[in-house]
């Protein structure tokens, strides 16, 4: 099948804008703000869709596939950290569960699926010459327009909770 890999990147970015605009809907159904573990949680995977965007617009790279790889590699940790917290017996759970896992459990797995499908996705393809800059076509500017909106959204979502001050001091 002819971009084979980048289907797989663009359906990447749609897995991962889905999955954050699951969590908006969850905050707000429940009216539960999101801690700032669960902003990095996000800001993680914004990288990981980023960096499979990159491989859309300028070529399938190795670069690319390292800007997802470490942002997926921060995610994770920022989520372990998070299941670390509330792992203790009696120690008390934050936020709604979502099929039994919390939505951080959720985020790291998550994670650990985008490291795997990214080195595989190194080792099965070649890189290919990088190019100046290509169009996006079909289902990939849906992606784009999917990950764009979930970015602003969480921009406005850090402005909204944090407000400016807390970049300041």
């Amino acid at each position: 099948m002819k971009n084979l890999e980048q289907h797989l990147n663009a359906l990447q970015i749609i897995i991962i804008s889905l999955v954050l605009f699951g969590a908006f809907g969850m905050q707000y159904i429940f009216n539960e703000a999101p801690c700032p573990l669960c902003l990095l949680q996000r800001l993680g995977m914004l990288g990981v869709g980023v960096g499979a965007l990159m491989n859309l617009r300028y070529g399938i790279q190795r670069k690319h596939y390292g800007i997802s790889m470490l942002a997926a590699f921060f995610g994770g940790f920022v989520a372990l950290r998070q299941i670390l917290l509330h792992v203790c017996p009696g120690a008390p759970k934050f936020g709604v569960p979502f099929l039994g896992l919390s939505l951080y459990t959720w985020s790291f797995l998550i994670f650990v699926c985008s490291i795997l499908l990214v080195a595989i996705l190194m080792i099965v393809f070649k890189e290919k010459a990088p190019v100046k800059s290509s169009k996006l076509v079909g289902w990939h500017k849906i992606a784009f327009l999917l990950l764009f909106l979930a970015a602003f959204t969480n921009i406005l979502e850090a402005y909204g909770l944090c407000g400016l001050g807390a970049c300041v001091s």
